[in-house]
């Protein structure tokens, strides 16, 4: 099954986008719950202290008449006239005794009530889930609200369902006190409120969440959209911009619209990375090109002198030994070339070296100095080899071949640069962790056009004497440099009073055998 692709944009704004769901909808069902909470605890507090309310009114009445030595001259008159003292709200009360007898009401009237007040006592009946928690509560079925009723202050509270929807109903016990008269019994005071309002306002706040949170999402998601674009528009452009960019146009650069961000950073990073490829494309296509340069000419030489020798029908032996010197001659020089070539182009692929061994430096010199000593002769140049005692043994560990490379190579410099009857010294010394190895000649040293390139392909110095015009393609000291970065160490060229002075450093083998 082929992965489904989902752009950043995308992925972003749908990131938003639910965790503003998430967010929205544990804030509404925390909120829907708290909110239901509150109204049923405020339905409940409103009956609860409105039935303790009437209840101590209606003993106060009582004491009241008691003390005024009065007698009640219609049963319930005293109940019903605190009823209409009372402002209960829209709370319905009912006062009766423990047989359920209503004694006095109080219901709010809607506008469209014509009757009188005394008309509506009469024609008021208690409602009938009061009448089946009085029941229950006397059948002993309901002993928990038998129990709280029994107290002085205890007030039950319970939910009732009446035609026009679930309601709370709090009852209360007004047992009569000593002063009281021998008459007055029992009362139960009801306080009933419907529980229409609070369901009311509950659907009204449910509708608005229904409308709000869609309203919301949509808005988040498309000022996620929104802002997330605007955000990833420099990306965009530099994909533009990264598709455009070809070996042809190397040099042209991202846009960095702000370098503080993240996108800023990546697109510094990427022009960063374009120089360095730009400035290797560079190198590599002059080094290609210097290459060709060099080939070309052993390779023209070759052929001319074939050319030449296969001209003429008859040619005496020493002419046709004299052009295969010349071809000869030319073909080691091609030869070396191609070496040297093939060198470079290994270090720089970052290879590994093919051997690692220890490595004596003082035995490396005084072999490369005994390689080169024919060369010397034939320049008449005088080669010594000076061993310091701060050398100690002066191991190190890579490969020896390659290290014998880069020694002969300052030495054949150095042997080229260098006027007759002059000396080319090798010093091997050690200065800290590191061991040294030091090429001086007493030549005209390297001008200081040349010298921050000394060590670039193909760069030619200054020709001290003729057979110096046949030098090799200028290789020699940008193999050296291969070879001590690979090794891990670095060559310079040292200032020095006259001639050129060229230093080689090496880590230095540790006596455990791990290089220093």
């Amino acid at each position: 099954m082929k992965p489904v692709r989902i752009s950043i944009l995308l992925r972003l704004t749908l990131w938003n986008a639910s965790m503003l769901a998430l967010v929205l909808t544990v804030f509404v069902v925390g909120g829907w719950f708290t909110l239901t909470r509150v109204v049923q605890e405020r339905a409940i507090s409103a009956v609860s202290e409105s039935a303790q309310v009437v209840a101590g009114a209606v003993r106060a009445e009582r004491r009241a008449i008691s003390a005024r030595g009065e007698v009640e001259e219609e049963r319930g008159a005293t109940e019903q006239a605190v009823l209409r003292e009372l402002r209960v709200g829209n709370l319905d009360i009912f006062i009766t005794d423990e047989e359920a007898q209503l004694m006095a009401v109080r219901q709010p009237r809607l506008p469209s009530d014509v009757g009188t007040e005394e008309e509506d006592e009469h024609r008021v009946t208690l409602p009938q889930p009061v009448l089946e928690l009085l029941e229950a509560m006397r059948a002993g079925r309901d002993d928990d609200m038998a129990n709280t009723l029994g107290t002085e202050s205890g007030v039950a509270v319970r939910q009732v369902l009446l035609a026009d929807g679930p309601a709370r109903v709090a009852m209360m016990r007004v047992v009569p006190e000593e002063h009281d008269s021998p008459e007055e019994p029992t009362l139960l005071v009801t306080a009933l409120m419907s529980e229409a309002g609070d369901r009311l306002l509950l659907r009204q706040v449910r509708n608005t969440l229904i409308l709000a949170i869609p309203a919301a999402l949509l808005a988040s998601v498309l000022a996620g959209f929104a802002i997330a674009r605007r955000s990833l528009s420099p990306l965009e452009a530099i994909n533009v911009r990264t598709a455009s960019i070809t070996a042809a146009n190397l040099d042209d650069r991202l846009p960095v619209v702000n370098p503080h961000d993240e996108l800023g950073r990546l697109a510094q990073i990427i022009n960063g990375l374009l120089s360095r490829v730009d400035l290797a494309f560079r190198t590599q296509r002059q080094f290609v090109a210097d290459a060709s340069h060099e080939l070309r000419t052993p390779i023209a030489i070759i052929r001319g002198e074939a050319e030449v020798t296969l001209r003429r029908t008859a040619r005496t032996e020493a002419e046709y030994r004299e052009a295969l010197a010349v071809i000869q001659g030319e073909s080691i020089r091609l030869t070396r070339i191609v070496e040297d070539l093939f060198l470079l182009a290994r270090v720089d692929a970052g290879g590994p070296i093919a051997t690692r061994d220890t490595v004596e430096l003082p035995e490396l010199a005084v072999d490369a100095v005994r390689s080169v000593r024919s060369l010397a002769l034939s320049q008449e140049v005088t080669v010594t080899c000076e061993i310091e005692h701060s050398a100690g043994s002066a191991i190190t560990h890579g490969d020896a071949s390659l290290l014998r490379r880069l020694l002969i190579n300052l030495l054949d410099n150095a042997i080229k640069h260098t006027p007759r009857g002059s000396t080319v010294r090798v010093v091997v010394d050690r200065e800290g962790g590191d061991l040294l190895l030091r090429v001086s000649d007493e030549g005209p040293g390297v001008p200081d056009a040349i010298r921050p390139h000394v060590f670039e392909r193909f760069v030619h110095g200054p020709k001290v004497t003729e057979s110096a015009a046949s030098t090799g393609a200028g290789l020699g000291l940008a193999i050296a440099q291969a070879i001590a970065h690979v090794h891990g160490g670095q060559i310079l060229l040292a200032p020095s009073i006259a001639g050129a002075s060229f230093e080689v450093r090496l880590p230095v083998l540790s006596p455990a055998g791990d290089v220093a």
